[in-house]
């Protein structure tokens, strides 16, 4: 009996061992391609992040493609703080009201205008600083009251202040020469009155938003250069108009509620 049952017992481990090389599994070695693609594919991603994050987006053109999308859509357009906060979708949007194309308007006006002496423009990181140098041309000395030529300038540029949509802010600046009146004890007195009454007159005047526009005075103390001839006081003694860029772009002011 003993010989009969050891040949069964190796005929049913043959019949074992010739089913084992039909159930093969898959083990963690055959699948070393998925390490490969998953590295790939962060690869990508990486190299699509970085082109991202060093391209430059031109914000009028991303204003433009909004609203010609949303007017396909007959929608109101709006996007991150657009021109007018998007408050007005019926608003044309005009590419003049963009910085660069308010700089130039501004440079050919004082060139036509002759006025390179008295009005200067440039950008800076703050935003387009248009300045007017409050000499004898603009005010009397030690004194905030515009002349007929301070006023004719404001005239000029307040479309363009309105158009651009964006805060503003006016600096009055003076030189180191020391003055005590009745009216005005120092020059902190004198450059904020000269930059509240430009304020003034653009809100009462030409209709600039209030919300959007303040004053500064900063005496003598944030000069363009030295204070040591005539030349430099004069460039020192100035009203700065500045169309502030960046975060400072106005926004519409929120509607209060009712109770």
């Amino acid at each position: 009996m003993a010989q009969p049952i050891k040949s069964a017992a190796r005929a049913a481990e043959s019949s074992l061992r010739a089913k084992k090389p039909e159930e093969k599994l898959e083990t963690a070695g055959m699948m070393r391609w998925l390490l490969t693609y998953a590295d790939m594919i962060t690869l990508m991603l990486a190299l699509f992040i970085i082109l991202f994050a060093m391209s430059t987006i031109s914000r009028v053109k991303v204003q433009a493609f909004a609203k010609s999308v949303s007017g396909g859509f007959n929608n109101v357009w709006s996007i991150n703080q657009p021109p007018n906060g998007g408050a007005n979708g019926s608003e044309s949007f005009n590419a003049s009201s963009s910085i660069p194309a308010i700089e130039k308007e501004l440079e050919q006006y004082v060139k036509q205008s002759h006025l390179e002496q008295q009005v200067q423009v440039h950008d800076e990181t703050r935003g387009l600083v248009i300045t007017l140098l409050s000499d004898k041309s603009y005010y009397d000395s030690g004194s905030a009251e515009m002349r007929p030529e301070t006023l004719k300038i404001l005239d000029r540029i307040a479309p363009l202040l309105k158009r651009s949509g964006r805060n503003i802010r006016v600096e009055g600046n003076t030189d180191n020469v020391p003055i005590s009146t009745a009216l005005y004890p120092s020059n902190w007195e004198l450059s904020t009155a000269r930059a509240v009454g430009v304020v003034r007159y653009l809100v009462e005047h030409e209709g600039i938003d209030p919300t959007r526009i303040s004053a500064a005075g900063y005496g003598q103390f944030k000069p363009r250069t030295q204070n040591r001839t005539e030349a430099e006081r004069q460039q020192n003694r100035r009203v700065d108009i500045v169309l502030l860029s960046g975060s400072d772009v106005a926004a519409p002011p929120t509607a209060e509620k009712g109770p």
